[in-house]
């Protein structure tokens, strides 16, 4: 005989069976690439993340360790939605430890180790994302100045090539098999302000995410990397900048950018406290919600 009320009794429950079951079902590791596209500028010559077309003068040297948070700087989403969700990552904090060298008056060359200290999220359909920090895809990074108003003319102007070394830890979603990012970048200096910009090209593996959110438009690949900053000159111990910065995917994908704050303070002669930070925009898959950055740098002698 057919019993209506047992067979919903059992079906009633099943359902905490059934929901752990999808929710301990097969997952897999994502597809490989570097999570953390920002790059902190080593000379830090008016921005700390967009360059002005400035190079560190002969024999300058700049050391900055610094502490970097991100909110969810990796989570699917069709249409920018601010404020708390959750991801595939939703908290990651790295430290970064960036060196930069003045070698020729028109020359200077950088490097940038990061490290992922740690970093968590909630799994997404089949896929988990990374649960342990290591080491991250550490950069060298060269400029030439091709114009400058130290020498007569009418704005800075200079080239740069970063490079990506394929080192990372796989298991922290911190790895690149290659990575380029040739940039033009552009400057002028006022009386108390300075005005920056660049544009290069982030030249990478293309890996497709759309098995993960189910969405052809969630894809890892190459981009136009575009940055804007104006600073304060006025001061001798503090200055302030604003900074924006944008990708424009070149292999499918979506647009993010994130509009940057920061505070300098000269706290020695030769060394400088900073604080950044500022909220992303866009329904980029891997543009973080909110970017906070602490550090300290301390240099041969003063840098702005």
């Amino acid at each position: 005989m057919f019993r209506p009320a047992s067979v919903l009794a059992a079906a009633l429950l099943s359902l905490p069976f059934s929901a752990h079951a999808l929710e301990s079902g097969p997952k897999q590791p994502l597809p490989m690439f570097d999570l953390q596209r920002l790059r902190l500028d080593p000379s830090a010559l008016g921005s700390l993340v967009v360059g002005t077309g400035r190079t560190l003068a002969p024999g300058q040297l700049r050391v900055a360790l610094n502490y970097h948070y991100e909110q969810l700087p990796m989570h699917f989403q069709t249409r920018w939605e601010p404020g708390a969700g959750t991801g595939l990552v939703e908290n990651k904090m790295t430290a970064h430890l960036t060196v930069g060298v003045g070698v020729l008056s028109w020359l200077d060359v950088g490097g940038e180790l990061p490290f992922v200290l740690t970093q968590g999220g909630k799994p997404t359909l089949e896929y988990f994302g990374p649960k342990t920090g290591g080491l991250a895809t550490p950069w060298l990074t060269a400029r030439a100045a091709l114009l400058r108003q130290t020498k007569g003319a009418p704005f800075n102007l200079a080239v740069g090539l970063t490079a990506g070394l394929p080192v990372g830890s796989r298991e922290a979603q911190a790895h690149e098999d290659y990575a380029w990012q040739p940039r033009l970048q552009l400057g002028y200096v006022g009386e108390g302000f300075q005005l920056g910009g660049e544009a290069g090209v982030f030249l990478r593996k293309r890996q497709d995410l759309g098995p993960v959110s189910y969405d052809p438009h969630d894809i890892a690949g190459n981009e136009l990397r575009l940055g804007a900053t104006v600073t304060s000159l006025h001061g001798e111990t503090t200055r302030g900048e604003v900074s924006v910065i944008t990708g424009v995917p070149l292999d499918g994908g979506r647009w993010g950018a994130e509009l940057l704050i920061a505070i300098r303070r000269h706290a020695l002669s030769r060394m400088d406290l900073y604080v950044m930070g500022g909220p992303g925009v866009g329904a980029g898959f891997d543009t973080p919600t909110f970017r906070f950055v602490a550090g300290v740098s301390i240099a041969t002698s003063k840098v702005d």
